[in-house]
């Protein structure tokens, strides 16, 4: 009786959401597993400068609505072809999107097809590549088999890494007028939205950090780490020219002669943008593109966590992705009414410190949302001390300086920039820090009890250099009792115009991450002459080194002499955790959750609840604010009995933790019509035994299809 009562409700549902669609066209809903896809694999493309290209079309099989498919473009990763990502490309097709994807000039097929070329070099995503992506879209538009069939004003572009930077002009360039040199102009096609992974939104700024420094993957890619990939000659000649002179400012001025970069066009676009990222990531860290969210007028969405360059895969954080992947398109290219942009605009995965959980690609991580990654105003700051102490106290005596000194040595004659530029063994850590010798300052202080690090860390530094030209990196790290020492943050300060002698304040906004930090954790400040990237990453350099002698004074003591660190910390609040980011609609398989409230949870009462309206608008309750909106659905789970439900209320263990499943398993299959849609779980903790108060967890979302 029971299941049939709650299969009869979830057809009500279904057709609840049947008739309360808009009587636009809408997306036609997919059957478990997604719709078929007819995958046409090779479909030549020739530019207006004659290059020529290999396009692929992945579209779903069968009549097509009355407003054709909307188009999504995938552009691929550097040095790839149009055929990586193919699981995610086939996912976004299922789901009511014609997915064209294609090999980006210099690389996949176009190499053999286009020898002797005067263009067939890449520019790294330059303004011959965004054109490229411009006439793609063009050539789609105006193919006529796919007239009524393919819909290209509802265009959104997704892309990792290269195909990300792609992404983000798309969102930079929508409507504008395109006058590339050598090239037909053209209109750039008007963007829908986009979905920019794993790059900032302006690699220049990551090529040349903060204006100064030299990004060591960007020499890499220069110097022929991408072997298979030919480059534009003027690029590289361009770009060798100012390393070895030491003259970033010259390239940023050509670059910006060039149109490359996106930040004023991006400060106004009104285009969409789901932007993700992992925390540390060997090409580029997020905090450029962040930077650049903050100032868009449009609808934006981070989200930072594990998938990027060199960092540990997570399953469950891919399916996270995936899952507001095609909410972004639902919302965006269907008109879907998901409130997918009323959402929180950050999602952070907590940074796991024991390594077997952080490297571990099924383990869930705790996750989180924010509105706002700035430092906050409120942080704890803590004062730099000449007892290499970090401390809320602001000191009160005299305190001597810190001394970070850069020694070349001079018996390594190698180690100049043009030796650095041209041979690989010059740039080798090993031979840097031999020639360049690291030197270090390290401030530390011990946590008193447990914290959880949120939004962006920063540092006030008051210096003294010796030399006009100087770099400082700055780290900070956790080490747990009997734990690794793990990297939290890093960033650089540089200067090429410095005055001798001259006091200069610097404040430095870090990377915003979000960790447990356990108490009697040791948390370090470091200070040094050479960006290295340390544990959990491989150690490398950041960027390329300085190749002359400096010196840095840092600066301590009461003010205005005073130097410090700025902690977002919160209490350690109360996380909820899913093994299974999407279900399947016929078979429903069923979902456990686990509820992480800490060891000050011990024994507490617990009630869980699923919804399917989402988060917006919260619910209140003693006070608290839990992220679910309050549906019917939400009403019969929160702390049922019912075979759906199990240990949907209860009490924590001796650790604060307990799990929980969600099984609809016994009224499977689902409606067809839920496709697309998501379930919303959420957790209540008391503080004790039915108490006035308490607090909730994070929201899980699962996603139907």
């Amino acid at each position: 009786m029971l299941r049939n009562r709650m299969h009869l409700v979830f057809v009500a549902l279904a057709s609840t959401l049947a008739v309360s669609v808009s009587a636009q066209c809408v997306r036609p809903t997919p059957p478990p597993g997604g719709l078929p896809v007819t995958h046409t694999l090779s479909v030549p493309v020739v530019y207006s400068d004659g290059y020529s290209s290999n396009a692929s079309l992945l579209l779903p099989d069968g009549p097509a609505p009355s407003c054709g498919w909307p188009l999504v473009v995938y552009v691929h990763w550097l040095g790839g072809t149009r055929f990586e990502e193919l699981p995610l490309q086939l996912l976004i097709a299922g789901q009511g999107y014609a997915v064209w994807s294609y090999d980006v000039r210099g690389q996949g097929e176009t190499v053999l097809a286009n020898a002797g070329h005067p263009n067939g070099g890449s520019t790294l995503w330059g303004p011959i590549e965004r054109h490229d992506l411009a006439e793609q879209v063009d050539y789609v538009a105006n193919e006529l088999t796919w007239q009524g069939i393919i819909d290209p004003t509802r265009l959104g572009v997704i892309g990792s890494s290269q195909g990300g930077g792609h992404a983000w002009a798309a969102a930079a360039l929508s409507g504008e007028l395109l006058t590339t040199p050598g090239r037909t102009s053209m209109t750039f096609p008007i963007v829908r939205c986009v979905l920019p992974r794993d790059l900032v939104a302006n690699p220049t700024d990551d090529w040349l950090r903060h204006g100064e420094l030299f990004s060591s993957w960007w020499v890499e890619a220069i110097t022929g780490s991408y072997a298979a990939l030919p480059l534009d000659p003027t690029l590289v000649q361009d770009a060798r020219t100012a390393f070895i002179t030491q003259d970033p400012a010259s390239l940023q001025a050509a670059w910006l002669a060039e149109g490359r970069d996106l930040t004023g066009r991006l400060g106004v676009t009104t285009v969409p943008v789901f932007y993700s990222h992992a925390y540390f990531d060997t090409v580029s860290g997020p905090m450029s593109a962040l930077r650049q969210l903050e100032l868009m007028p449009g609808s934006v969405r981070s989200m930072l966590g594990t998938l990027g360059h060199g960092v540990p895969s997570n399953d469950l954080e891919r399916a996270a992705n995936e899952n507001l992947t095609l909410r972004w398109l639902h919302r965006y290219l269907w008109d879907d009414a998901n409130e997918v942009e009323l959402e929180p605009p950050h999602r952070l995965s907590m940074l796991p410190l024991d390594a077997t959980e952080r490297d571990d690609p099924s383990f869930a991580w705790n996750r989180t949302t924010a509105h706002d990654l700035t430092p906050a105003t409120l942080a704890d700051r803590f004062y730099l001390h000449d007892g290499f102490e970090m401390s809320l106290s602001l000191p009160t005596g005299p305190q001597s300086a810190a001394a970070i000194v850069q020694a070349i040595d001079p018996q390594a004659t190698s180690f100049n920039p043009a030796d650095y530029f041209d041979q690989p063994s010059v740039r080798t850590i090993a031979n840097v820090l031999a020639a360049c010798p690291l030197d270090e300052k390290v401030w530390v202080m011990i946590l008193q009890e447990d914290q959880q690090l949120l939004r962006s860390p920063a540092v006030h530094l008051k210096i003294v250099p010796d030399a006009a030209s100087w770099m400082l990196a700055v780290s900070l790290t956790v080490e747990p009792i009997g734990g690794d020492e793990v990297l939290l943050a890093s960033d650089v300060i540089a200067s090429r115009n410095s005055v001798v002698g001259i006091v200069e304040q610097h404040d430095l906004r870090l990377p915003p991450i979000s960790a447990h930090l356990p108490a009697g954790a040791t948390i370090r400040l470091r200070l040094r002459n050479l960006w290295l990237d340390e544990f959990p990453m491989q150690q490398r350099l950041a960027v390329a080194p300085l190749f002359t002698d400096f010196g840095l004074d840092i600066l301590m003591g009461a003010q205005p002499a005073s130097s410090w660190l700025e902690l977002p910390l919160q209490p350690l609040s109360a996380k909820l955790i899913v093994d299974r980011r999407a279900i399947d609609l016929t078979t429903a398989p069923q979902v456990t959750a686990t509820i992480r409230g800490g060891a000050a949870h011990s024994g507490d009462p617990y009630f869980v609840a699923v919804g399917i309206s989402g988060i917006v608008p919260a619910t209140s309750y003693l006070g608290e604010v839990v992220p679910l909106d309050g549906d019917w659905l939400t009403v019969a789970s929160a702390g049922s009995s019912a075979v759906y439900y199990t240990g949907f209320l209860g009490m924590l263990d001796g650790n604060g933790e307990t799990s929980c499943a969600l099984d609809y398993s016994s009224v499977a299959p689902l409606p067809q019509i839920l496709n697309g849609y998501q379930l919303t779980m959420a957790a209540f903790i008391w503080d004790y035994a039915w108490a006035p108060t308490g607090e909730s967890t994070n929201a899980c979302e699962i996603m139907l299809r």
